[in-house]
């Protein structure tokens, strides 16, 4: 996209559910002039995933990998899975409900991005490594 009109005619055409919140000019403008995004890199918090007594990470807050992977909503739910075990075996003590659920999530979330980034090649090899077992 090259002007305003560019983009006006883009949001018209794909993405017209968004028009009426784009109230001006500069809006547009903006959308022109920004730089592509680009995938995350691969990265993960660690070795703590909680913070005092009340607050713990999940799923994709605790990992970055690429969204065709697949592995953000199976991850999400077995930290859930895993922090509802840590709070059972802990009664009464979230803090150290919250330290355990750290240091048993701190080393998936190594693992699923070590496996992420291992499947992330570029060109034929990374069809062959990842895409065609899916399809076998």
């Amino acid at each position: 996209l090259q002007t305003v009109e560019d983009a006006k005619k883009f949001f018209q055409e794909y993405l017209p559910m968004f028009e009426t919140y784009i109230r001006d000019e500069a809006a547009y403008q903006s959308f022109v002039e920004a730089q592509p995004s680009r995938f995350p890199v691969f990265q993960y918090c660690a070795p703590v995933l909680h913070r005092g007594n009340n607050t713990a990470l999940l799923g994709d807050a605790i990992h970055t990998v690429k969204p065709f992977f697949g592995l953000g909503v199976n991850s999400a739910f077995e930290d859930i899975s895993e922090l509802n075990n840590c709070l059972d075996r802990n009664m009464g003590d979230r803090k150290g409900a919250l330290a355990e659920f750290s240091k048993k999530r701190a080393k998936e979330a190594r693992a699923i991005v070590s496996t992420s980034h291992a499947f992330d090649r570029p060109g034929f090899l990374g069809f062959v490594s990842f895409v065609l077992p899916i399809i076998l």
